[in-house]
């Protein structure tokens, strides 16, 4: 199996499947042959004994790219290797927190959302939403997913919905000696008061979306206690 792994393969391709020694960073444009040297190296260091099945972990950002990896590295193993760990990094996300998640206060059973499913709870609850400048008459649901980058992006800040109702009123309180308009005022106040009703949302049915995974798994487990708040 050996000679197989590394068969068709260029020099850059075949230095990458049999790199030893530390860490490997690999940069390559679209149709260069990543999968195929992923794929190999991976039933490469399982051949050299190098690593365990169970201590190889492939992420991917499509289900599509993740389901091609584990075609080709199946292909490639001998029968019963089913420990490699090979997922997009939502799938995984998600697996880690399913199994470990009460450690930092998180139920087992809950849903992680997707953007499509994050649209349509938003959708479906519209009513909750206090939203005017961003609701035109003609499609009211044009500004959902511009929503949702910004509560995404607030998350990635650490910017909690409270933060942002406080930022508004300093906004407010400074409006006469500062250069806001009562209309960015608005729009503001709108955005913050929209992003905590779909954190209320998110908690009533008992869901998380990807920022949300993504700040708990950052978070060390001695930082966190008790349930979600």
């Amino acid at each position: 199996m050996g000679t197989k792994l590394i068969d068709g393969l260029n020099e850059a391709q075949r230095d990458a499947v049999t790199h030893r020694a530390g860490p490997i960073l690999i940069i390559a444009g679209a149709g260069t042959g990543k999968t195929t040297v992923i794929a190999r190296r991976i039933a490469w260091l399982l051949q050299e004994g190098l690593a365990k099945s169970d201590q190889i972990l492939a992420l991917t950002f499509t289900d599509k790219a993740a389901g091609e990896m584990e075609e080709r590295v199946d292909a490639l193993l001998p029968y019963g290797s089913v420990d490699i760990w090979i997922s997009t990094f939502h799938a995984f996300a998600e697996r880690m927190l399913k199994e470990y998640g009460l450690a930092i206060g998180i139920p087992n059973d809950f849903r992680l959302l997707d953007e499509t499913a994050q649209w349509l709870l938003i959708r479906e609850h519209m009513d909750r939403f206090p939203l005017d400048y961003y609701r035109p008459r003609g499609n009211p649901t044009k500004y959902i997913r511009a929503l949702l980058k910004l509560f995404s992006r607030a998350k990635d800040e650490e910017i909690r919905p409270n933060d942002f109702l406080e930022y508004v009123k300093k906004m407010r309180l400074e409006a006469d000696q500062t250069e806001f308009a009562d209309d960015a005022i608005r729009e503001a106040e709108e955005i913050a008061n929209c992003y905590h009703a779909y954190e209320q949302l998110l908690l009533e049915k008992e869901t998380m979306d990807a920022a949300d995974v993504r700040q708990l798994l950052s978070l060390p487990l001695e930082t966190s206690t008790g349930a979600p708040a």
